[in-house]
């Protein structure tokens, strides 16, 4: 570097707004920014793009020679140093102006543009002008805004000579959370001389492309050729310049919005060496800073230059940069010094709110930066600066602040409806894209945050979802600094309706448990009260937050669970504005008496007449009289007059009770059965064996009012009507009532025969005759020898045949039989068999 210093530019917090040394100016007006140098004019509007409007043009500035109705002034520029005979430019306003930066966050640009795009707020914050006996004096343009938690501040100087526009540029991350994939992306469509020419079209070429720390120039420009006129001996020419490995230029495209597919080249020409002639396309150049850190800070700077040059070009200019504290009360504010050489030694002193720091030896970094840091807010001046060759004093105060606590003011919307919680706060005159910490409490007893949310692009954060209610206590803290708020803001709502009370509700269980269905719609009126119910929803809930949340009962059919007393809540919802409130209310739920009244039996004759004979039964609630009322009734008909805890009846069938508790009004209905009993009302023995059986059984068939035992001859009773293993002969069978309502009698005999007899004149076994012989149907009985020989031919009727043949005795030995009868189906049969006699 051939000079230590050409020109340095300073930044002061409270810069005149309109300066003007020899042929350097600097103005603010009407919120835009204006800078000129001897041979080059910038105007900066209030989104931080070239293109402020003609009509704050100072006097002494050159007409931009934009005649197309855009009124805006970018940038013009005088190569030939001519006075501005043969000058260039407006290098973009006409036509369609299209110039502007882009800065992209995780995929998600954000542009200012002249093509109406301001998606970055922010202000141009200062201008100044800087005079030094070591190096070219400069005019500066300091313009900052905020986007995503990103700070961006914008410096743009000319100096008094040059032919560039430098642009430097800080992006510091001042949110809690990391950003990743930044990138920065500056577009312009240069039109250079088209108002001379009337030409858009350009001829493009990429003299170099940054690659690495060591091939770090980056160079596009867009040129014209001359016109070898008095206005244009010498063309025209824009490029953008950056010495850094992380800028990529490019050109192609027209309005590109995408600031990593400018730097990636999508779509566009960005190869070394590339060129087109004559083409109406941008020029771009984009940086690549990947993820920034929580209070990381990356700076950068690139030009506009406004003449032919090459890779081997070496603008020179210094600059000094401030950097306040990041949070209240801090001590990491910074002085940067820019632009020096490397590795040079450098005296500096200054003064820290009057109090002189004194001289200390600075190393420009590899970057050619010295930073006085470690810095709390105050007053900075009186800087000297010495090397070899030059001392210069500085006499720029500069001002380093604590962060700006929120200056904020609150506005509200009400609830347009109860069914959906939308009212909202709204916090005014934020940073747009910045992040504070924000509390604030409800109702004096709810605290909300402090929770991190970031304003919009109006600079307005908005809590939304809010249910009405009081909200104060709200406090915003930005960089440490909180700042409380004394509003009181209060959200309102539709009317809620009235839910009136419903008194406590008693029911009656059945079966002892408290467990019990109630239909709750029946108490839809007492909370409806004079309310027109046709605009109402009437719901039930177990609890509050059951009624708050709408988490219903089965109304019309609640099943209770299990307690004496518990408590329910009713809601009562208008259906228009879905406004409601609730009330809760007792259910007791009472026990019926606890009774039985046991089955009994009526004695009754075989005709189905009342046997006086017996006591009529009574049936009995062993209830007191004094707590129970009671009603009889018999088949389900009341029996008038029956009103007491127990009744004697006279008649069989199903009666019932209902007991009624005098006290909860809770009844209870038991039934018992008065049965009839008593003798069989047909009765039949039927005889199960064959005659001549070895096993003779019978069956007796019985039909009546009573449930039946039986017994043969007396004997042990059976609950069976079947008898087996009877002997042959007559027999006695007795039917008896199990309840004692009387017996019956039934006599059978069973047919066999004699196996012996002993014809002796004993009167025992004398004669032998079928046993009940008299049950046979038409019975024809032979007796023979053993040879087969008919000795006889009984008499059924008589007594039987006496052991003798002819008169004569016959002696004791094995003799035969046969019977011929008829069955019950009158089927003649046979039976033939012996039997011995003895003597």
């Amino acid at each position: 570097m051939l000079l230590k210093f050409r020109y340095l530019l300073l930044l002061c917090a409270f810069c005149l707004t309109n300066s003007i040394y020899a042929q350097l100016e600097a103005h603010l007006i009407s919120g835009e920014g204006w800078a000129k140098g001897d041979f080059v004019e910038i105007g900066i509007n209030t989104s931080g793009v070239f293109g402020a409007n003609t009509s704050n043009k100072p006097s002494t500035f050159h007409e931009n020679r934009e005649a197309d109705g855009n009124n805006l002034f970018g940038f013009i520029a005088n190569p030939l140093a001519d006075g501005w005979v043969d000058y260039d430019g407006d290098f973009f306003t006409p036509g369609e102006p299209e110039e502007g930066f882009c800065l992209s966050v995780n995929g998600v640009n954000y542009n200012n543009n002249n093509n109406y795009l301001s998606e970055i707020p922010g202000e141009i914050k200062g201008v100044n002008i800087i005079s030094s006996d070591c190096f070219d004096d400069s005019a500066q343009i300091f313009w900052e805004g905020n986007v995503d938690g990103l700070n961006i501040k914008r410096y743009y100087s000319v100096t008094k000579d040059g032919l560039f526009i430098q642009m430097a540029t800080t992006i510091k991350n001042i949110s809690n959370a990391v950003k990743p994939d930044v990138y920065f992306m500056h577009n312009v469509d240069p039109d250079n001389n088209v108002t001379l020419s009337g030409f858009y079209e350009t001829n493009m070429e990429l003299i170099s492309q940054a690659s690495s720390a060591t091939d770090n120039i980056s160079l596009v420009t867009a040129s014209q050729d001359p016109l070898m006129t008095t206005e244009d001996m010498d063309g025209s020419s824009v490029s953008f310049f950056c010495r850094d490995e992380l800028a990529r230029v490019s050109f192609g495209g027209f309005n590109n919005r995408n600031a990593s597919d400018v730097w990636n080249g999508t779509d566009l020409s960005n190869a070394e060496g590339d060129m087109t002639v004559f083409e109406d396309i941008a020029i771009s150049i984009a940086f690549n800073f990947g993820n920034i850190a929580p209070n990381e800070t990356k700076k950068f700077t690139y030009y506009y230059i406004l003449k032919e040059i090459d890779e081997s070009f070496i603008p020179l200019i210094v600059n000094i940069f401030k950097e306040n504290p990041s949070v209240c009360n801090g001590n990491d504010g910074k002085l940067i010094f820019s632009g020096l050489t490397p590795g040079d030694s450098y005296i500096l002193s200054y003064q820290d709110d009057g109090v002189l720091i004194p001289n200390q030896t600075y190393v420009a970094s590899e970057l050619g930066d010295i930073e006085i840091i470690n810095l709390d807010s105050g007053t900075y001046s009186d800087a000297t600066l010495s090397y070899s060759g030059c001392n210069t004093t500085i006499n720029t105060v500069f001002e380093l602040t604590d962060p700006e606590p929120p200056n904020y003011y609150l506005t509200k919307t009400d609830l347009t409806n109860c069914q959906s919680i939308n009212g909202q706060i709204n916090i005014h005159d934020l940073t747009p894209y910045t992040s504070y910490l924000v509390s604030y409490t409800l109702d004096n007893t709810i605290l909300f945050g402090p929770q991190e949310l970031t304003a919009d692009f109006n600079g307005i954060i908005r809590l939304s979802n809010l249910e009405r209610g009081i909200y104060t206590n709200f406090v915003l803290e930005q960089y440490e600094c909180p700042t409380p708020s004394n509003e009181v803001i209060e959200i309102l709502g539709p009317e809620q309706p009235i839910a009136y009370n419903i008194p406590g509700q008693f029911y009656c269980d059945e079966d002892y448990d408290y467990i019990t269905t109630i239909n709750l719609t029946l108490l839809n009126p007492f909370i409806i009260g004079t309310d027109n119910y046709l605009e109402y929803q009437i719901t039930y809930h177990a609890t509050e937050e059951d009624a708050i949340i709408g988490n219903d009962l089965n109304i019309s059919s609640f099943t209770t669970p299990g307690l004496n007393n518990f408590t329910l809540f009713a809601k009562k919802t208008n259906l228009n504005n879905f406004c409601y409130s609730y009330t809760a209310f007792q259910i007791t739920i009472n026990l019926p008496p606890d009774f039985d009244v046991e089955d009994t039996f009526i004695c009754l004759n075989s005709d189905n007449s009342i046997n006086t004979d017996y006591n009529l039964p009574t049936l009995t609630t062993n209830l007191s009289s004094l707590d129970y009322g009671f009603e009889w009734y018999l088949e389900g008909v009341l029996i008038p007059g029956e009103n007491l805890n127990q009744l004697t009846v006279d008649n069989y069938g199903l009666y019932s009770v209902k007991a009624t508790n005098s006290t909860t009004q809770c009844d209870y209905t038991e039934q018992a059965t008065v049965s009839p009993s008593g003798p069989p009302q047909t009765l039949e023995i039927e005889t199960l064996s064959n005659p001549f059986s070895e096993n003779h059984s019978v069956e007796i068939i019985a039909s009546g009012n009573g449930n039946y035992v039986y017994n043969i001859d007396n004997g042990p009773n059976q609950s069976s009507p079947i008898f087996s293993e009877i002997t042959p002969g007559y027999h006695i069978f007795n039917i008896i009532d199990i309840n004692g309502c009387g017996k019956v009698t039934i006599e059978k005999s069973l047919i066999d025969y004699m196996p012996y007899f002993t014809p002796n004149n004993d009167s025992h076994n004398d004669n032998w005759q079928i046993i009940s012989v008299d049950e046979l149907i038409q019975p024809e009985i032979y007796i023979f020898n053993r040879y087969g020989k008919l000795l006889k031919k009984l008499n059924p009727n008589g007594l039987g045949w006496d052991g003798t043949f002819n008169g004569k005795i016959l002696p004791s030995s094995d003799y035969w039989f046969k019977v011929i009868y008829l069955d019950d189906d009158n089927i003649k049969r046979e039976f033939k068999s012996h039997f011995t006699l003895k003597r």
